[in-house]
């Protein structure tokens, strides 16, 4: 899929088919993470992926779906994610960095940019787009409880959690009204409001 193309078409999408995605797929997912910014090129971040379905079943119990549309944003039984990618921050990586200059290599200290987990989430999701693959980038999940699950160790911050499968549900950019509350039509149809290009667009002035 054109890349712009799957800029335009990717939504958050609650409702998957319980088709398998490809390991070298999600490996895609997260060479593409990656490789994205980082800050000072600290690079951070790491990544779980998860896809045995025991472990599956106990990270979706982890996940809060969708405020808006409560309780029925939650994926019903039969539609669930069938991977996730856990973004974790190294804290380790953070607190101090390395940097080689004339030979010498001096010591820095840097807190983590919150902007290179918005891009490497940014990348995982388009890559996934242009695969087909839908996506659903959650900040509502039980950081304690999915630490426990997969026994993380303290240095590794959980930070969020990326949804994956194919979708069985369709979600639209809606026209904007002044509302931004997203909401189902009577066929299941996601609708999603979106300020148009020209509210948002300023040229040389604002």
């Amino acid at each position: 899929m054109e890349l712009y193309r799957a800029i335009l078409k990717r939504r958050s999408i609650r409702a998957f088919q319980q088709r398998r995605i490809s390991a070298k797929a999600l490996r895609h997912m997260v060479n593409a993470a990656r490789l994205a910014p980082s800050a000072a090129n600290l690079q951070p971040l790491e990544f779980l992926v998860v896809t045995a379905q025991t472990l599956s079943d106990q990270v979706f119990k982890q996940l809060k779906w969708a405020g808006y549309l409560a309780p029925k944003g939650t994926p019903k039984p039969g539609t669930e994610p069938v991977a996730y990618i856990i973004i974790l921050v190294n804290k380790k990586k953070v607190s101090s960095a390395m940097l080689k200059r004339d030979e010498k290599a001096i010591l820095f200290s840097f807190k983590v940019d919150r902007r290179d987990i918005g891009a490497a989430a940014e990348n995982i999701m388009l890559f996934a787009q242009s695969r087909g693959i839908a996506s659903c980038w959650l900040g509502a999940i039980n950081k304690v409880g999915i630490r426990k699950i997969f026994g993380i160790p303290r240095h590794l911050e959980v930070d969020s959690v990326i949804a994956l499968g194919y979708p069985k549900m369709v979600s639209k950019a809606a026209k904007f009204s002044g509302y931004v509350q997203y909401y189902l039509d009577s066929k299941g149809t996601l609708h999603v409001p979106k300020r148009p290009l020209n509210d948002v667009l300023h040229i040389n002035k604002i």
